[in-house]
């Protein structure tokens, strides 16, 4: 069965399990949307849902991700969003 395990750092960003203080905190990303990766486990600062979200579908999309574990991290900076090109850049950079 193939498998690609995605390890992100602490969570940030809505939905919290509180709707009260996701109102309160207005979670977001704001301009941590780039994202840092590595085959090791070495990264451990804080990582948007939409970052972890994302790099899970792009993950499925590339069948060279298969049988794959990456740590990711969001930091200050424009990201790749939804762009599967700069995708494919990051995931092979890591290689």
């Amino acid at each position: 069965v193939p498998y690609t395990i995605v390890r992100p750092g602490r969570l940030t960003d809505a939905p919290y399990t509180s709707y009260d203080l996701n109102t309160l905190l207005k979670g977001e990303s704001g301009t941590r949307k780039e994202v840092l990766m590595s085959v090791e486990e070495k990264l451990d600062g804080e990582t948007s849902r939409a970052a972890v979200a994302e790099s899970c579908l792009q993950s499925l999309l590339h069948s060279f991700m298969a049988n794959t574990e990456f740590s990711i991290e969001s930091v200050v900076g424009e990201g790749p969003d939804t762009d599967n090109q700069e995708w494919v850049k990051r995931f092979k950079a890591m290689a």
